[in-house]
């Protein structure tokens, strides 16, 4: 394997015999029978024609939009990868949906705060609602909880001994801020949070229902404990 530090691809070109040139930066070249390469998400909009109606997308081919998914012509919507982040499939139809609703004067209420996100790496990632950066930033007071998979008896059973929830939530009110996930049904799991924090809800929900034994589910109640004994105990007098 060789390592190139500090470079720049400034070409790409197919060859006669099937492999690839990359030119670098010090016009070094490199040839290869396969190429993968990233440059993030842009917007499939070069063959939309645009121009006619006057509308010009940035260098990534992204059209802006406001809150409601109109253009900078009120009667054009835009949703979806062609306006940027977050570009999911599951968030791009809940836009189209607004955007429809819109369209015809039909109310709709899209909370884009909660909106979930999902990698299906192995081990899967996810996470909703706001993370400690974001937190620390507004100066937050929040508290942690984190619960790991080997604790749970069903991580046990699934052999996943490295995956982990981790709960954020504000340390006077308890509400519900954040959760973090990675491992097995990471992106499933994330859901009940979601709903929690979509009704205001504390931390303290998952500490009196009752979850299924054995299930992953587990986790938002031993998270829970471990947030609440990481935290001020108001009740116990001070000496």
């Amino acid at each position: 394997m060789t390592l190139y530090h500090g470079e720049e691809v400034l070409a790409i070109k197919p060859e006669w015999n099937k492999s690839v040139r990359v030119t670098l930066q010090n016009n070094r070249a490199v040839h290869t029978s396969t190429l993968m390469y990233a440059i993030g998400r842009v917007g499939a909009t070069q063959s939309l024609n645009l121009h006619a109606v006057e509308l010009k997308p940035d260098e990534r081919g992204r059209l802006t939009v406001n809150e409601h998914f109109q253009t900078a012509i009120p009667h054009i919507y835009a949703v979806g990868d062609v306006v940027g982040f977050p570009a999911l499939a599951s968030t791009s139809m809940q836009q189209g949906r607004h955007a429809a609703c819109h369209a015809f004067g039909h109310p709709e209420r899209t909370d884009t705060s909660l909106l979930p996100y999902g990698i299906y790496a192995i081990p899967e990632i996810s996470m909703v609602g706001r993370n400690e950066e974001e937190l620390r930033q507004v100066e937050m007071p929040y508290g942690v909880g984190i619960a790991r998979y080997e604790e749970i008896a069903r991580g046990q059973l699934i052999g996943d001994e490295t995956g982990m929830l981790k709960l954020l939530f504000h340390r006077h009110t308890r509400h519900l801020l954040g959760v973090h996930a990675i491992g097995e049904g990471a992106t499933e799991l994330i859901h009940i949070g979601q709903a929690v924090m979509a009704f205001h809800g504390k931390i303290d929900y998952f500490i009196d229902t009752v979850f299924n034994y054995p299930t992953l589910a587990e986790c938002y109640k031993v998270a829970a404990l471990d947030g609440m004994n990481r935290s001020p105990r108001t009740w116990i007098p001070c000496l």
